[in-house]
């Protein structure tokens, strides 16, 4: 959807006012300033994608005003478009549903496939960029050619048309070999029958396996000599996990009544004051 907002907005001329109103939000709990432009971000993190979903309607809906007639519809269309996708996001991430909320998804996810297409122009691939490229290039020679035979004294309203000829062919060629045959755009459809089958979307996210990852995987690659990393990252994490079961046992035998020698209720008291890295938090959930 950024890249698709990033080729509109550059489109029609607003792309550095949509980078000045971006960087000029106001902080609010929960919510990170950004400090650089959109388009000066070169990786998106998670939390850098929900702050984007909060105000990226705001943002874009500033920008949008003061429309001649002729960007009137296109704009109307285009923020219809972003909120109805950024509605069935949010709703998507309910802890619990109704069949009021899932019959709302359904809604919005409706209506973004009706007014999509006002960004179809901007969904292509490489080969029709080079195709549009090369159609622009060939009819600029073929006029070239024509010009030559006519005196210099040439309208400039003929030259325009001439351009505005070209803008329109490349523009066909873009619409007919653009489409919106994504993995993303046909997933969407399944959200409902997922809930229904399997409940809430977040369960699923990954979110805590990336950090756990970062945790378990990252760190100890780090600390290894790079000798054979794999296998020195597996051993170190299986004996933290080791300990770390070994720990909750004690724990548990402490709390029967069981009777443990005194090093060990002292070591399980300072264990227990001691905070838990979350990764290990998650895994004893």
């Amino acid at each position: 959807m950024m890249d698709w907002i990033q080729g509109f907005l550059k489109k029609h001329s607003r792309q550095q006012a949509f980078d000045d109103a971006w960087k000029a939000v106001p902080s609010y709990p929960g919510f990170f300033v950004p400090k650089k432009a959109c388009r000066e971000v070169t990786q998106w993190q998670g939390k850098d994608m929900r702050d984007l979903g909060a105000c990226l309607l705001g943002v874009l809906a500033v920008e949008l005003r003061q429309a001649d007639s002729t960007q009137v519809q296109p704009f109307r269309r285009a923020l219809t478009c972003v909120r109805s996708l950024l509605d069935f996001t949010i709703m998507a991430q309910y802890q619990s549903h109704t069949p009021e909320t899932i019959s709302y998804m359904e809604e919005t996810a409706t209506q973004f496939q009706e007014t999509k297409d006002i960004f179809l122009e901007f969904c292509i691939s490489k080969r029709t960029q080079e195709k549009a490229h090369e159609l622009r290039k060939e009819l600029w020679c073929q006029r070239a050619q024509m010009r030559a035979r006519v005196p210099p004294s040439q309208p400039r309203w003929i030259r325009d048309d001439d351009r505005q000829e070209q803008n329109d062919q490349s523009m066909e060629l873009i619409h007919s070999e653009s489409n919106f045959n994504l993995l993303k755009m046909h997933l969407i459809s399944h959200f409902r029958d997922h809930i229904y089958m399997f409940g809430n979307i977040p369960m699923y996210s990954t979110e805590d396996g990336e950090l756990a990852h970062k945790e378990q995987m990252k760190d100890e690659a780090r600390r290894s000599n790079k000798i054979d990393a794999a296998r020195l990252i597996l051993s170190s994490y299986g004996r933290q996990h080791a300990i770390r079961m070994r720990m909750l046992n004690l724990e548990f035998l402490q709390r029967a009544g069981a009777d443990l020698p005194t090093e060990v209720v002292e070591h399980l008291e300072k264990t227990r004051t001691a905070p838990t890295p979350p990764a290990h938090r998650r895994i004893l959930k």
